[in-house]
């Protein structure tokens, strides 16, 4: 399905195409984390033509509510891990950005694979990333933007934990549609996902090789 079907998808007002779209790639055999990745084609399209001004405010709460509709539809298909717990991870949207979507597509990815996950919203302030490592000694800290004029708070974040003298003690790894990985190292995270599947082996990987543990 193209992008521009995707688009449409998601900016269906009455909620319907999307319910219908799950259903439907669940009959071919589509896996859950396929449709969110396919889905989150689309919302990343919306995003990037609402910094342009192409689309509006409007047009990424109707996105948003249908995508936590595919969200509330296919996360019963998650199956949970009950094995012994991976790790713990510290989630959250940076400050001054809303969207939720990536961030609750991978919370649902990392409680699947036996993580405790610590959700801390939207909106987070640096201050609560901050005070969420001093209560809850995460093993990562797992931050996402979908703008570029907010992607700037995950920095402000990383400074925080060095000032605090609590980096070390603490892996940060970060996504959303304007990150890529060259602004990850640039600012000192350890590491950057393109999606919900590649965070999960990134944070495997952060915890397997050791450099995870508090």
């Amino acid at each position: 399905m193209s992008v521009k079907e995707l688009v449409d998808i998601l900016l269906d007002f009455n909620g319907e195409k999307i319910i219908n779209y799950c259903d439907g790639e669940l009959r071919k055999g589509t896996q859950p984390y396929d449709i969110f990745n396919n889905l989150s084609k689309g919302l990343d399209e919306i995003g990037s033509k609402y910094e342009s001004g192409r689309y509006f405010t409007s047009d990424l709460i109707v996105s948003g509510a249908n995508m936590k509709k595919a969200i509330d539809r296919l996360r019963p298909l998650f199956e949970r891990n009950t094995g012994s717990l991976k790790g713990k991870v510290l989630i959250g949207t940076v400050q001054g950005d809303v969207h939720d979507i990536g961030k609750s597509i991978l919370s649902i990815m990392l409680q699947s694979k036996g993580f405790d996950v610590i959700d801390l919203g939207v909106d987070v302030s640096n201050e609560e990333f901050l005070e969420g490592v001093e209560k809850n000694h995460p093993d990562i800290i797992a931050m996402s933007a979908l703008l570029t004029s907010t992607m700037i708070n995950m920095k402000k974040v990383v400074e925080l934990l060095n000032e605090k003298g609590l980096r070390s003690s603490v892996k940060v790894i970060v996504g959303g549609r304007p990150v890529d990985e060259a602004y990850a190292k640039s600012i000192g995270a350890d590491e950057y996902a393109e999606d919900a599947v590649e965070g999960i082996r990134k944070c495997l990987s952060l915890l397997s090789d050791g450099r995870g543990e508090n």
